[in-house]
C-alpha cells in the first residue's frame, strides 16, 4: 500500500497552518527535521500546517519560532516571529518592554515620565476631581 501525498490549499490551511508551512519550506526542513530538532512531533506539526489544529499552545510555538529563527537562510522570503505565531493562533501577545518606562497615563505617553512625575499628576488629577465634587 503506497501512501498519497495531500495537497492543501492556502486557504484549507488557515493563516497559521500556512505560515508554519512557508517558515518550515523556506528553511528546507522535512517535518521529521522539525519534529528532531524541536521535540514537537511530525504528527502535531502536520496537523497544524494543514489546519487541523488551529490554536498550539505557546510553548510549542515559541519552540518553532526559535527554530526556524535559527534555520532560515538570510535571503528568505519569510521571517520567523513568535508574536506572529501568538496572534494567528488566536492568543494574546504581551507588548514588549522597551528599555525605558512609559507612563500608564496615554495623555503623557510621549512624556517618558519617571514614576515619581507619574504618581505626582495622578495625586494632582484626584485633587482636582474632588473640587470639582465639592463645587
Amino acid at each position: 500500500m503506497t501512501s498519497r501525498k495531500q495537497i492543501v490549499s492556502p486557504s484549507d490551511r488557515g493563516p497559521l497552518g500556512q505560515y508554519l508551512w512557508d517558515l518550515r519550506q523556506a528553511a528546507q526542513l522535512t517535518l521529521r527535521e522539525v519534529e528532531d530538532a524541536s521535540g514537537v512531533s511530525n504528527a502535531y506539526l502536520s496537523q497544524l500546517e494543514t489546519g487541523k489544529i488551529t490554536q498550539p499552545s505557546p510553548d510549542f510555538l515559541h519552540r518553532l519560532a526559535e527554530l526556524y529563527a535559527a534555520r532560515l537562510p538570510a535571503n528568505a522570503h519569510v521571517s520567523s516571529s513568535f508574536e506572529r505565531m501568538m496572534t494567528l493562533a488566536g492568543h494574546i501577545v504581551p507588548a514588549k518592554e522597551s528599555g525605558r518606562r512609559r507612563g500608564r497615563l496615554p495623555t503623557f505617553a510621549a512624556e517618558e515620565l519617571t514614576s515619581e512625575e507619574e504618581e505626582e499628576l495622578l495625586k494632582y488629577l484626584a485633587f482636582i476631581r474632588m473640587r470639582k465634587g465639592k463645587k
